[in-house]
């Protein structure tokens, strides 16, 4: 199938062709296809989101630019996943999903086309590598050698679901991944491979940091505004004010990681406000 897709940032169209097996399918809704730079123009890359039907629903912007290395790394070659070889293979929305999905805990499928893509193993322990040793193990990633999307059966309703062609068929949250880009841009700013990772190890620690205080606090109050928990988490923990962004996360990761009625302790004042209207 044929869309015309427009450059969100400088407003450049062109036509792309999208594998018709793309739509095919009916289990999901809105699907994210990731657009490189040099694909519509050649200076940015983004995401579109599309309906089953072809129809274009919106546009998301991807502010790191950066140029992957083709050729392979020493690493790489002993058979070790790098930031490098994770970008070529699911593109950067994709990593950005993949590490959103390890830190919130949200099953991840990918749909494949034979078993020689299936790196189970790998991927999983590069998901945990960089969590805290608590955190690892819990819902990974899962390959499925399948490419027709009606006969996936999903054990889980809340997952993210990929396809070998680096779309993004289905997403359990919202927010955008800010957090995740982020990470990586400060990660690929650094040569070194093996310090690559342990950057993003530290910058994913001091958010679960920061989300574990929140939870110990909730669990001894009733309920909490939301700017009063932003001033209490750094007036205790001695960082600057945090951002509502930021304090997304963090309650994010304690409805995931810990307890929905946890995380509904932090009320907002605006939506209480609403209600009463």
């Amino acid at each position: 199938m044929q869309i015309k897709v427009t450059c969100p940032i400088c407003g450049i169209e062109k036509d792309l062709n999208i594998p018709d097996v793309v739509f095919a399918q009916k289990k999901f809704g809105t699907i994210k296809i990731q657009v490189p730079q040099n694909a519509v123009c050649s200076e940015h890359q983004f995401i579109v989101f599309v309906d089953s039907k072809g129809i274009i629903r919106g546009y998301e912007k991807i502010d790191l630019q950066m140029a992957i290395p083709t050729e392979e790394t020493e690493l790489e070659k002993k058979g070790i996943l790098t930031l490098r070889k994770l970008i070529q293979m699911y593109g950067l929305y994709g990593l950005f999903s993949l590490i959103h999905a390890k830190i919130f805990n949200y099953p991840v499928y990918i749909m494949i086309n034979n078993e020689s893509e299936d790196i189970t193993d790998r991927l999983n322990k590069i998901g945990n590598s960089i969590l805290p040793n608590q955190y690892k193990g819990a819902a990974g990633v899962n390959f499925i050698l399948e490419q027709d999307y009606d006969k996936v059966k999903l054990k889980e309703k809340n997952a993210l679901v990929l396809d070998s062609h680096k779309n993004i068929l289905n997403t359990p949250w919202d927010e955008k991944l800010k957090f995740e880009e982020d990470t990586i841009q400060k990660a690929v700013e650094i040569i070194d491979e093996e310090e690559q990772l342990l950057l993003m190890q530290q910058g994913i620690a001091k958010l679960i940091n920061e989300a574990e205080y929140t939870k110990n606090l909730l669990e001894n109050i009733r309920e909490i505004y939301e700017d009063d928990l932003m001033e209490r988490i750094a007036k205790e923990m001695m960082i600057p004010k945090i951002t509502h962004y930021r304090l997304s996360l963090i309650k994010n990761f304690i409805k995931q990681r810990y307890s929905p009625n946890l995380a509904s302790k932090i009320k907002n004042k605006v939506e209480e406000f609403l209600d009463l209207l």
